[in-house]
């Protein structure tokens, strides 16, 4: 048996959850990214949120992370923990960490 689950975020758009919710065991749902600023929120997170809440749709969701320090993680987690307020998550909060040019790859030398 083969279990199938979707990764969404505002480039999807607004999702019919209810003609998805047939083909899918569960969702993955992007939250944001970034710094603690409500630009860098997912435009359509709090939507497949409730969506999933309302249909019951099994999810988990993450965060896109840029951080290159304790300061900019501190801001990351200060955003998540926004987000998540209010919010019941009975999955894993997984973070997604984004290269950036700001920290050498492993194997590299600058």
């Amino acid at each position: 048996m083969s279990t199938k689950g979707i990764d969404v975020s505002h480039y999807q758009g607004e999702i019919d959850w209810e003609k998805v919710k047939p083909q899918i065991d569960f969702a993955i749902l992007r939250m944001g990214l970034g710094d603690d600023i409500k630009s860098q929120d997912d435009k359509q997170f709090e939507r497949n949120y409730a969506e999933c809440v309302r249909l019951g749709i099994p999810f988990a969701v993450y965060f896109f992370s840029y951080a290159v320090n304790k300061a900019k993680v501190g801001k990351e987690i200060a955003h998540i923990k926004r987000l998540l307020n209010g919010k019941k998550i009975t999955a894993p909060v997984y973070i997604k960490w984004g290269y950036t040019p700001a920290v050498p790859r492993f194997g590299t030398r600058r």
